[in-house]
């Protein structure tokens, strides 16, 4: 064939393609891009052996009903926390729902931390007057923010994760479930355009930022394209874990597969800081999905969890039918994770690059 007909052929080809990529819908379009993309030799994430295992474990359950997956949201399905997001657009723009503050943030403190809450809001009531404003660039904001922050540490490290948790999700105090679902659109939205984590010099103990690897989109939509289902488990709250996960933001899994955290509602229908019983929790969602999950599937366990931290754990590591844990690599304080991504088995480890929001092959990180 002369160089004119191949180059017919080259085109005829490519227009062909682009026809069959458009005819799809957008996640198989985008499933069949990653595939012609590592069939020209140019890599995504994935790190190789991992990416191999996985297109085993799914041609292994294929037309399975019983057969699904489960993973966990903050810094697994995605690069970064959800509700820490929503939080710090709340903050920016001091949207908060009740009058008095102060007894929002003070209630069951000690009295060793009265003087930080009064430092916090003196700062709130400069703010107040203000709220729905773009409030970053103000220096008042910035120190009221990072003497925020400052004490949630403080908490985190004398109450513990869980006692912390629930303080600073009182900002949710006041919202609609409507509202909240709006704020966790709005939050997205804005937090994904920074393209990954950065510190934050005004609250050095926090990191800020969001990225949706579209490796996770493509996992997702393959997994069910198989047959085998797909479900969130977080501690997240559940109207932002619905907004993430649906077919806006590229992971499109159903409402009913999407299990996480909640409050209470008072009788005008407003969130309340009070955790509902029963929901998700960090260390013990392997009971989660035995009582919520695995009856949908006659009992089953699932055949792949992923996490990233000891509150994945259990679930990780606890189901005698489990034929990988997906282990997304962070820089873990917790011996107990280096051990099971150092453990082998069935355990495979993906790397991330937190910083530019991406994945990276697990073998440029994985040292402690």
């Amino acid at each position: 064939m002369g160089k004119l007909g191949s180059q017919v052929v080259v085109a005829v080809v490519t227009m062909f393609m682009a026809v069959a990529l458009q005819a799809k819908p957008p996640a198989e379009a985008r499933a069949d891009a990653r595939t012609h993309r590592l069939r020209e030799g140019v890599q995504d994430g994935w790190e190789p052996s991992v990416r191999a295992r996985i297109d085993a474990l799914v041609e292994r359950n294929r037309g399975n009903p019983d057969a699904y997956a489960v993973f966990d949201f903050d810094y697994t399905t995605a690069i970064g926390d959800l509700s820490y997001a929503c939080m710090w657009y709340l903050l920016e723009r001091f949207e908060v729902k009740v009058d008095d503050f102060r007894a929002l943030i003070a209630k069951d403190l000690t009295p060793e931390h009265m003087k930080d809450v009064d430092e916090i809001c003196a700062l709130a009531a400069k703010l107040k007057p203000h709220a729905g404003q773009l409030l970053a660039d103000w220096p008042e904001w910035q120190e009221f923010v990072g003497r925020y922050w400052k004490l949630y540490r403080k908490l985190f490290d004398e109450m513990g994760e869980y006692r912390a948790y629930l303080w600073r999700t009182r900002l949710f105090t006041g919202y609609t479930p409507a509202e909240l679902r709006k704020l966790a659109k709005d939050a997205i939205a804005y937090t994904l355009k920074m393209g990954g984590m950065r510190k934050v010099p005004y609250a050095p103990t926090e990191k800020r930022g969001l990225a949706f690897p579209q490796e996770m989109k493509d996992l997702f939509h393959e997994l069910r394209k198989a047959g085998i289902a797909v479900y969130i488990v977080s501690g997240s709250f559940q109207e932002t874990l619905l907004v993430a996960t649906g077919p806006e933001f590229g992971f499109d899994v159903a409402p009913s597969n999407v299990f996480g955290a909640d409050l209470k509602l008072d009788a005008s229908g407003r969130y309340v800081a009070e955790p509902v019983e029963g929901c998700v929790k960090s260390g013990r969602k392997h009971e989660f999905i035995r009582k919520h999950i695995a009856p949908r599937h006659h009992g089953a366990d699932p055949v792949l969890t992923g996490g990233d931290s000891t509150g994945d754990y259990t679930m990780l590591t606890d189901f005698s039918g489990l034929q990988m844990a997906l282990v997304f690599h962070r820089k873990w304080r917790e011996p107990t994770m280096w051990e099971l991504a150092l453990s082998g088995g069935n355990v495979a480890v993906q790397g991330r690059d937190e910083c530019r929001g991406c994945f990276i092959p697990v073998h440029m990180c994985i040292s402690p």
